[in-house]
């Protein structure tokens, strides 16, 4: 197996997993877009003034299938009859972890992007109002986009780690992980100001500390570190899978 980072190996790698894949994302594509066609042609002649405020549903719905799509991008790992051929791919375990998450992030975000301008624009035509993308101007729309390239890193590390029904098993590890946090805080919480006898001064070092952690570094664990950290996790993961 190769070990260096080859942008020509690179590029052959993507394009296989293209090849491999693009059948099912194409038919999962059009599916979506055209029951989002269906139900933007109703809203338009039913309620033509509420047209722009199906851009969410359009990003949600989209989001959701990207979510669906990065579970399934090393589908070949889990068949018996395609895990030998993809593991001794002359490519390098960085190349294949690298190629897959540029085809499920950024590739998929554009690809998404254009099908929600695409819809916009169909279903204002229909509704004759102006074709716009609202939330784009204070940012809610790059909030939106980036809490998915955050959140899709959680189903790139299942893809990865899971053999089989990658999407739920995911879907099933997040909720755990969600219980035993909110537990984790609960408890503190408890044993903080269990006696109900606390309360933050405006001034006090507490509020002070408690602040600059939930504006500053919870932030910046949440944006930066977090979906760093899955991707150098599903590093090793699939490593440990080629041995």
């Amino acid at each position: 197996m190769n070990t260096e980072f080859d942008l020509t190996r690179l590029g052959h790698f993507m394009k296989r997993q293209l090849y491999m894949n693009i059948s099912s994302m194409w038919i999962a594509v059009v599916a979506i877009v055209g029951v989002l066609l269906v139900i933007s042609g109703l809203v338009a002649y039913f309620n033509p003034e509420a047209v722009e405020n199906l851009v969410p549903l359009y990003l949600v719905v989209l989001f959701l299938g990207g979510f669906i799509f990065t579970s399934k991008i090393y589908n070949e790992m889990n068949s018996p009859q395609q895990s030998y051929a993809f593991l001794t791919l002359p490519v390098s375990t960085l190349e294949k972890l690298v190629g897959a998450w540029l085809l499920v992030a950024p590739v998929f975000l554009v690809t998404a992007l254009a099908s929600v301008f695409i819809l916009t624009f169909a279903s204002a035509t229909v509704a004759g109002q102006p074709a716009r993308l609202p939330g784009l101007a204070n940012g809610d729309l790059l909030r939106m986009v980036g809490s998915f390239m955050v959140t899709q890193t959680f189903f790139f590390l299942g893809a990865v780690a899971f053999r089989g029904n990658n999407f739920l098993k995911t879907l099933l590890a997040l909720f755990l992980i969600a219980m035993v946090l909110a537990a984790y805080t609960g408890g503190l919480g408890y044993l903080l100001f269990g006696g109900g006898n606390h309360h933050l001064e405006p001034g006090s070092e507490l509020k002070g500390t408690a602040e600059f952690i939930f504006k500053e570094v919870v932030p910046f664990l949440y944006w930066f570190v977090l979906p760093l950290f899955l991707l150098v996790v599903s590093y090793f993961k699939l490593k440990e899978r080629q041995v």
